[in-house]
């Protein structure tokens, strides 16, 4: 190795990596309102009481989908409807029809939640 090459390769590690900046964590806010949604999310899933097409609607929607955008749909449609946001039935409603749930008819995601079939984007910086 000449010491252009060794010169050059110093340089290059005490310049660090050139990797874009995380996004900012979540705030404890945004935690607490994800934490519910699961905690609906959840029950929904386990309920004898939610008809199954819901369930596999939100299924899906998790296993394709980051939670967390899963969550901020919902808590926008929730504000933008002016509906209580600590209803669980209000949240699972609202949390269905993100997911693409359509009583009799079609499961298509609204914009905002990525579908299985459409380009998954990156998500947006809070």
């Amino acid at each position: 190795m000449t010491a252009r090459s060794a010169l050059i390769l110093l340089a290059a590690a005490l310049a660090g990596p050139a990797v874009a900046a995380e996004p900012a964590a979540p705030s404890k806010a945004q935690l607490d309102t994800a934490a519910f949604h699961l905690k609906v999310l959840m029950s929904a899933l386990q309920s004898k009481d939610v008809d199954q097409p819901i369930k596999n609607a939100l299924f899906v929607c998790l296993y394709e989908n980051p939670f967390g955008k899963v969550s901020d749909a919902t808590t926008k449609v929730l504000a933008g409807n002016k509906l209580d946001p600590k209803d669980p039935n209000k949240v699972l409603t609202v949390m269905a029809g993100v997911c693409g749930f359509r009583p009799g008819g079609s499961a298509t995601p609204p914009p905002g939640v990525p579908s299985k079939s459409a380009p998954q984007q990156q998500p947006k910086s809070r």
